[in-house]
């Protein structure tokens, strides 16, 4: 199954409070995006995973992970190895996919397939879990695993890019209107709502068809540039995808 809009950032020890703020911020005001989703930590200067997980509300899982608003480290959070990590580091990788706003309802089955699909993926790549994983995720997820399931953690950690990555970071993308506004859109072609006719496959031709569709439906032109809303939506995806990794 397709899984979303992956947005990825790294952050340092200081900077947990802004990234908070940030996540808060920016899938607390956006109809297209749901707060429920996929959430993993990753090694910036290795760019491997270290933990997949899921949330009914992202930023708040972040607090409970990065103890803050009251939350210490125990066995319901990654506090713990986190703090661990900054005493020998100065950033810490973490990215998000984002699910579909309409799921808000039912975020908690989606999000709990996603992460098992993910969690399988790269179990069946690397023979075990990311380093910081103890247990699988959902079972019926599992089931959705496939030889490209893995591949998603190369977008999350900054291996790959592809047109599922947002082309701008966590806090850029807050800070930038114009940029949500496109990812917004775009948004639902990563889903997998417009993929019916790709059998759910999401690869950037599907993206691309997806956009096109979604373009057409909305009807207008782009509101920042009156210019064709694909053309301008499709220039925006042609641009890089943020590295936000240390020294890159």
């Amino acid at each position: 199954m397709a899984l979303g809009t992956v947005v990825r950032d790294t952050y340092a020890d200081h900077e947990r409070s802004m990234m908070h703020q940030t996540l808060s911020e920016l899938l607390g005001y956006n109809w297209s995006w749901s707060r429920a989703g996929i959430y993993c930590y990753w090694d910036p200067y290795e760019r491997e995973p270290l933990y997949i997980g899921l949330a009914k509300n992202l930023a708040s899982r972040f607090a409970q992970h990065n103890s803050l608003h009251g939350h210490r480290p125990n066995r319901g959070n990654k506090g713990a190895k986190i703090n661990e990590w900054f005493h020998a580091h100065d950033r810490l990788g973490f990215s998000i996919v984002i699910q579909e706003g309409i799921a808000e309802d039912t975020n908690e089955q989606y999000s709990s397939i996603a992460e098992g699909q993910l969690i399988e993926g790269y179990r069946a790549l690397y023979g075990q879990f990311p380093p910081w994983n103890r247990i699988g995720g959902s079972r019926h997820g599992a089931t959705f695993a496939a030889q490209h399931s893995g591949s998603w953690f190369d977008m999350l950690t900054s291996n790959a890019d592809g047109l599922a990555v947002a082309r701008r970071t966590i806090r850029e993308l807050n800070d930038d209107a114009i940029a949500d506004y496109y990812e917004a859109t775009i948004h639902t072609s990563r889903t997998g709502l417009t993929l019916h006719p790709h059998d759910g496959t999401l690869d950037d031709h599907a993206i691309l068809n997806g956009v096109k569709l979604m373009a057409a439906m909305l009807g207008h032109p782009d509101p920042w540039s009156g210019n064709d809303l694909y053309d301008t939506l499709r220039t925006y995806l042609m641009q890089p995808a943020p590295h936000p990794e240390p020294g890159r």
